[in-house]
């Protein structure tokens, strides 16, 4: 009778640990998530300092000026901390300054635009308040607006820019917080003449919103 409880003791005991144990067979097998969409806005003022060199041996020129920034990043978390995303940059300067051979004047209603489109490596740091590095690479069009003589004038250069900053959670996804961009350009123009080549450096603050 004891050898009878026994052996039905045993086959309950092994049909239990087969059961229990399916499920984590199967989770086991079963294919990783997808990794999530993350998009990232954010806007904030940028400063810009720009040389200008003539291919003359006439002297160039610095110019200077504030400008709203925006930006817009969408991707995809390809590691746990990582994430690889296209990324837009957008910022017009207004009516910014010129050096020009010891002087300095105003170019009035004019408009600046610097933008960027291309590739973005975003490395989450994590810790309380979200830190952030990262780094960007693009194409870059620089356009000239004048309003006062209705001309509109593009060049084409390219850009690589570095950033980082904090983004504590505030609900669910998101994340709401601060950060600092710098993007280092340059771009060549023969319109108007001569052909010149242009440097420029152009820093942001940015306030960002960030699902992920």
């Amino acid at each position: 009778m004891n050898r009878r409880l026994r052996r039905r003791a045993a086959a309950l005991a092994l049909a239990a640990v087969s059961v229990a144990g399916a499920p984590v067979a199967r989770a086991d097998s079963a294919a990783p998530p997808p990794a999530r969409v993350f998009l990232r806005l954010a806007v904030g003022p940028a400063f810009m300092v720009e040389s200008w060199s003539p291919s003359t041996p006439d002297p160039g020129a610095v110019s200077t000026g504030w400008a709203p920034a925006l930006e817009v990043t969408v991707g995809k978390r390809v590691r746990p901390r990582w994430v690889l995303a296209g990324t837009l940059q957008v910022a017009g300067v207004i009516d910014r300054s010129e050096s020009f051979e010891g002087g300095s004047y105003t170019l009035p209603d004019t408009i600046h635009f610097l933008d960027t489109i291309g590739a973005l490596v975003d490395r989450d740091l994590g810790g309380r308040y979200g830190g952030h590095l990262g780094a960007a690479l693009g194409l870059m069009t620089v356009s000239e607006l004048d309003t006062s003589f209705g001309s509109f004038a593009t060049s084409w250069g390219f850009a690589a820019s570095v950033h980082g900053g904090i983004e504590p959670v505030v609900r669910g996804r998101w994340r709401m917080g601060v950060a600092g961009r710098l993007t280092l350009y340059r771009y060549g123009s023969d319109d108007p003449p001569p052909s010149a080549t242009s440097w420029g450096l152009l820093s942001s603050l940015l306030l960002t919103f960030t699902r992920q």
